[in-house]
């Protein structure tokens, strides 16, 4: 998948790593009690992981940077397995990322769903992930902050729109004028910042696009589409 910029989604490659938040509810995923355990049990015995070149990078979505030295915890699960149900898991990492942000997954996966959970981090899927071919590319995994809402706005390729002007109005009130970062991304401290109400998004270029509930953000509820 092309970079592109979309409400609340993270795009990681050819496939997108999905957090749950709505316009009007609370309906994050990100309590998964087990792999958090063992994300806050990981002790940095030492600055990184190993260093050498990895097959997956984990990237900052407020950035767009790797995430250095970062704890995690990485399983997979069959992608048919709805999200946020008692799917099985197979643990696929459990360690720390390197000074650039990558690790080495050596067992081959292919068409799973993978899940990243890291501290201070909002859960991240990336739906049909293949991970550990030779012709592999670096599979890229954005985490976004635990806390605030932030949003991923694409073109209607699926292009990330990185580096635009993005306004956000509720009538004739502007909520906030944004510009979006490497990954396409923009982000709110609140966790509700549009109280609920139809929201107006607006980038030079494009046509205004109105958001007036969370299925208007995509399959992932996460996503907004821009269009010329």
């Amino acid at each position: 998948m092309s970079r592109g910029l979309a409400v609340l989604s993270l795009c990681a490659l050819t496939s997108c790593a999905i957090t749950r938040d709505t316009l009007g509810e609370d309906a994050r995923l990100d309590e998964l009690a087990g792999p958090r355990d063992e994300v806050s049990e990981l002790k940095p015995n030492r600055a990184c992981g190993p260093d050498f070149m990895g097959n997956l990078i984990f990237l900052d979505a407020r950035t767009g940077g790797p995430l250095t030295c970062l704890a995690l915890v990485l399983t997979s699960e069959r992608v048919s397995c709805p999200i946020g149900s008692d799917c099985i898991a197979d643990r696929v990492f459990r360690g720390l990322t390197n000074d650039r942000g990558q690790i080495l997954v050596k067992s081959q996966l292919v068409g799973v769903r993978l899940v990243a959970v890291a501290e201070g981090f909002s859960t991240s899927y990336v739906r049909n992930a293949t991970v550990g071919s030779a012709a592999q590319k670096l599979l890229e995994i954005e985490l976004a902050p635990i806390d605030g809402f932030w949003l991923k706005v694409l073109d209607e390729e699926g292009n990330y729109l990185s580096d635009v002007s993005v306004t956000f109005r509720q009538g004739t009130e502007v909520l906030a004028q944004l510009r979006t970062n490497p990954l396409a991304n923009v982000f709110f401290a609140q966790r509700q910042p549009f109280s609920g109400e139809s929201v107006l998004v607006e980038s030079p270029g494009y046509l205004s696009t109105l958001i007036n509930q969370p299925a208007d953000l995509g399959e992932d509820g996460h996503t907004v589409t821009l269009k010329k």
